[in-house]
């Protein structure tokens, strides 16, 4: 009965382990603001490449397809309104971003609540069957030496 219900908390656990599509190798519990500054760190790179991808491509739109006269004053009013832009993006998927990652750690500290509780009960699980597995090994070395001491006590014959 006890290695059905090892069974059953294990396979729990590696499907939730699964389901999430977090890695819980160890528990050791990054607290929210170094797993808010992981991903915002994370956040602001792929904010900077996103921007710089999307402005590649509107100005190559716009000089193939629009005539425009590149001169010295195009050129710094268009680098001023890509600086300006890339602000503006950078403060808006930057607060997405956040909202998106208290999501993701509320839900990895509740996985980890939860796998540290099915551990519990799996270790609670090995040790009963420990003792279990100690006490009948306790009696098999009782027997045996009971039988020792019958034998001994006979006389031969």
């Amino acid at each position: 009965m006890i290695d059905t219900e090892r069974v059953k908390k294990m396979t729990q656990m590696a499907l939730r382990e699964k389901k999430s599509g977090i890695r819980l190798d160890s528990f050791d519990d990054p607290d929210r603001k170094d797993f808010i500054s992981f991903y915002g760190v994370r956040s602001f790179f792929r904010a900077t490449i996103i921007y710089i991808v999307a402005l590649f491509l509107i100005l190559v739109f716009v000089f193939s397809t629009v005539t425009v006269q590149v001169s010295r004053l195009y050129i710094m009013i268009t680098l001023f309104a890509a600086i300006i832009g890339y602000l503006f993006f950078l403060l808006f998927y930057s607060g997405f971003s956040r909202k998106k990652t208290i999501k993701r750690f509320e839900t990895y500290q509740n996985i980890v609540k939860e796998q540290r509780n099915d551990l519990k009960i799996l270790e609670e699980i090995y040790e009963k069957e420990e003792r279990e597995s100690h006490g009948q090994q306790e009696k098999t070395d009782r027997n045996e030496w009971d039988e020792d001491r019958f034998s001994d006590s006979q006389p031969h014959q």
